[in-house]
């Protein structure tokens, strides 16, 4: 089982060293899982459902310009039995280079937030609708959405992470994480604080950190903190009155 993942994500490494010239690189977690003792990784019991498909992703060439321009891949990170998964869009700088979702600026509000609920960052999985940060021309700043064929072309990852942890709820962060959940576009005025579902899973819409980060009016980080609330509610968590009159 292990062997046949290795040799790919081996040949995937070369390929990308042959055309580009960019130096490959993997997070810690994902050597980890590469040199896991084989006989664990053929146990039911000795092994997470996650680590095969993070192994796949470490080794995905789907999308060429993407394998090109990429560090490594952002695959998830947290607990793989979460009742509680965020899903943003797609990694940015700081991601690609630490190979984790939400690390950077956004994700450090993310945590606060996660933190603020009651629970850990460790308690809750978090993950991204791509798995490479999306191509950006040389020197240029800043991070660009994904395309719809680049997410149509990832998601099947997604779907896969979903169907492993299988959440009690999930949170979409932000429209375009909501476009590559549902194929659908709208404002995030009228999709946010309601429920929707994705494969019979709650979803709660909400903004992406990043943008409370750009919008620091009260008004919007509390719709946030709203939306969070019902999360808890649906999740049957306790909810103190200090968290109710809580503003972000």
């Amino acid at each position: 089982m292990l062997r046949p993942a290795l040799d790919l994500v081996l040949s995937a490494l070369e390929q990308i060293q042959e055309t580009s010239n960019r130096t490959p690189h993997a997070s810690r977690e994902a050597l980890a899982l590469l040199f896991t003792d084989p006989r664990l990784a053929e146990s039911p019991e000795g092994v997470n459902q996650l680590e095969p498909l993070q192994v796949r992703v470490a080794g995905c060439m789907k999308c060429p310009h993407l394998v090109r321009s990429r560090t490594q891949t952002v695959f998830g990170v947290g607990n793989p039995n979460a009742e509680l998964m965020f899903v943003g869009e797609a990694p940015g700088a700081d991601e690609d280079a630490r190979g984790e979702p939400f690390v950077g600026r956004a994700g450090q509000l993310l945590t606060r937030i996660i933190e603020t609920m009651g629970f850990a960052r460790s308690d809750v999985y978090i993950a991204n609708v791509l798995k490479c940060r999306p191509d950006m021309p040389a020197g240029a700043p800043g991070n660009r959405a994904p395309t719809p064929i680049e997410m149509e072309t990832c998601l099947p990852y997604l779907r896969e992470q979903i169907e492993i942890i299988r959440p009690k709820v999930l949170v979409a962060l932000g429209a375009v994480a909501v476009e590559g959940l549902l194929g659908t576009r709208g404002t995030m005025r009228e999709m946010r604080g309601r429920w929707h579902s994705f494969n019979e899973t709650p979803l709660m819409i909400t903004y992406h950190p990043a943008y409370l980060l750009r919008n620091q009016a009260p008004s919007e980080k509390r719709k946030v903190w709203e939306d969070m609330l019902q999360v808890l509610e649906r999740l049957d968590a306790p909810i103190t009155e200090k968290q109710r009159n809580y503003f972000l």
